[in-house]
């Protein structure tokens, strides 16, 4: 084959970079994303076929660019809440990304194109697990999100999860390539060849359509008021002047749409205000006002964001005066004192006790100093998106709500945490049956990253085969069926609510009980595939050695 010039190289970076990017964005062409890796494919041979001293470095290099294009064409948009959230979404996750396809060109160049082509799906797969399970977890950009706009192609999810769908479309990346390499070399082609990718992308998603219109919903009623107040998060949302009408305006919208059937009401994420004590919960008169109003509905949940904090008091060693381990995370109150400030949803009556859960996937750079046993003394310099600084509190596994008086299980996943499959599935093994999505979203204006936040809660909605209600507070603020349907919603910076019934479902899906075992395999691949070139390439130095002997 020809050798691929400069100019060209470049502007196969660009197409790569314009293609990956088409499912991120509602124009209904995710299958361009199927294509989207076969440009820098044939960059990558191509450098290894011109077997340079510097050709991994080159190929690095064409890679960064292309992920700094693809990352700053699909979420540009994080300027908004925080410019220097850019350098960690844009310039250090591509970064990451474009280590893993080095990886891959080494594999491919020690190893052949055979075991380029496993090493370019198992070691990017295994790259998206790895990132989405660390402490600067940026899930936005996992490939299988591309089709979070067209579920009904990706049914299977309930199978795969969106890491699964990350594996069909390097592998559907890869065998076009394939293809692309014998018609470049004007070979004849194959039958196999041209039967397995044909099969590949059109078996998965003829049986999805099938199981998108014979998918039934097992019929448990629950009655739900999504509440969307529509609060400005750069202004009015932390005035403390405003605090008291902030949740008379909750209070009236939930009034406007609920009645004596409500099963749950659902505010956005921290949307009682100040900073709640959770060991003195009755002294704020945001969540005293919820619970008034809970005595007009004996029958009803409220589910509700908050920030709350816990004090360590007297610390001895790293411990609590009751016994209780100090985290690291805890900041200091004078001498001995710490405490540990949390992002919550929180389910409330009109009784004492509240159910709460913790947020368990935070924000890196706004809620949380990644790995901070390191980087500790970098804390001063958190950019928190509201106004506060260091690292927030977590708890480590996902726990549902229970409702008291008709038994059902709900889990309340906040914010980030709806982009995490394998997370959000930890609600459901916990028992949840229905999953309520509480979140912000304002920081980022009328931009496209609402709306792809939104698109996220629909694979959810696939994966774990839940209805999803989704409170936002500037929108958008949704119904999700079980199908992954949108089936009401209210748009960007209204105020309103959505009155309406959805079923709870008790079925644990194959992904929700299992996670991301197919990332884990493609983990295990990977590292065998680098194992096997280190001990090959021991084993040729030997060999030269003797040689030379």
């Amino acid at each position: 084959m020809k050798r691929i010039n400069v100019g060209l190289r470049f502007c196969l970076c660009v197409l790569s970079a314009l293609l990956l990017s088409a499912g991120w964005f509602n124009l209904h062409l995710p299958w361009l994303v199927l294509v989207g890796f076969v440009p820098m494919l044939l960059l990558m041979r191509d450098i290894i076929a011109e077997n340079g001293k510097r050709g991994g470095a080159k190929f690095f290099g064409y890679s960064y660019l292309m992920f700094v294009l693809w990352n700053l064409i699909t979420t540009w948009w994080v300027y908004f809440a925080s410019p220097a959230g850019v350098f960690m979404a844009v310039l250090a996750s591509s970064l990451l990304m474009a280590l893993t396809m080095r990886i891959v060109y080494a594999l491919w160049k020690r190893g052949g194109e055979k075991v380029g082509l496993i090493a370019f799906v198992s070691c990017y797969v295994a790259f998206e697990y790895l990132f989405m399970n660390s402490e600067i977890a940026w899930p936005w950009l996992v490939l299988g999100n591309s089709f979070a706009n067209d579920v009904m192609f990706v049914q299977w999810y309930e199978f795969t999860g969106h890491l699964g769908g990350s594996a069909w479309i390097l592998i559907i990346n890869a065998l076009l390539y394939k293809m692309l390499t014998v018609k470049l070399k004007k070979e004849r082609m194959k039958l196999p060849l041209a039967l397995s990718t044909t099969l590949l992308i059109f078996v998965p998603i003829i049986l999805s359509v099938i199981r998108y219109y014979t998918y039934t919903e097992k019929e448990n009623p629950q009655n739900v008021v999504v509440i969307q107040p529509n609060i400005d998060p750069w202004g009015e949302k932390f005035d403390e002047n405003t605090f008291g009408s902030q949740i008379e305006n909750i209070l009236d919208i939930a009034t406007t749409y609920g009645n004596a059937e409500t099963d749950y009401f659902v505010a956005p994420e921290t949307a009682l205000n100040g900073t709640i004590q959770e060991d003195f919960m009755q002294g704020n008169s945001s969540l005293l006002a919820v619970r008034k109003f809970m005595h007009d509905y004996p029958k009803s949940k409220f589910v509700i964001g908050a920030t709350t904090f816990k004090v360590y008091y007297h610390k001895h060693g790293d411990k609590a005066y009751d016994g209780s381990s100090i985290t690291e995370t805890a900041r200091e109150i004078g001498e001995n004192d710490h405490y540990d400030i949390y992002n919550v949803s929180m389910q409330v009556d009109s009784g004492q006790y509240v159910q709460i859960y913790r947020k368990s996937k935070l924000v890196p750079g706004a809620e949380i100093l990644p790995y901070i046993r390191i980087f500790g003394f970098l804390s001063d310099l958190m950019t928190d998106l509201g106004g506060m600084s260091g690292s927030h509190g977590c708890q480590e596994h996902p726990t549902a709500f229970t409702n008291d008086v008709s038994g059902v299980k709900v889990g309340v996943p906040v914010c980030y945490e709806s982009a995490f499959g394998e997370h959000c599935g930890g609600f459901v093994e916990d028992g949840a049956q229905m999953i309520f999505v509480i979140t912000n979203d304002g920081w980022w204006r009328d931009t496209p990253g609402y709306r792809q936040h939104c698109s996220f809660s629909r694979l959810r909605a696939v994966e774990t085969r839940r209805s999803i209600a989704r409170s936002a507070n500037t929108g958008i603020s949704c119904i999700i069926n079980q199908r992954g349907d949108v089936v009401e919603s209210l748009g960007w910076w209204e105020r309103g609510g959505i009155a309406a019934t959805i079923n709870a479902n008790d079925k644990v899906t194959f992904y929700s009980k299992y996670g991301d075992y197919i990332a884990r395999m493609c983990g295990v691949v990977s590292a065998i595939l680098i194992l096997m070139q280190i001990v090959s390439g021991i084993r040729r130095r030997m060999g030269k050695n003797e040689d030379i002997q």
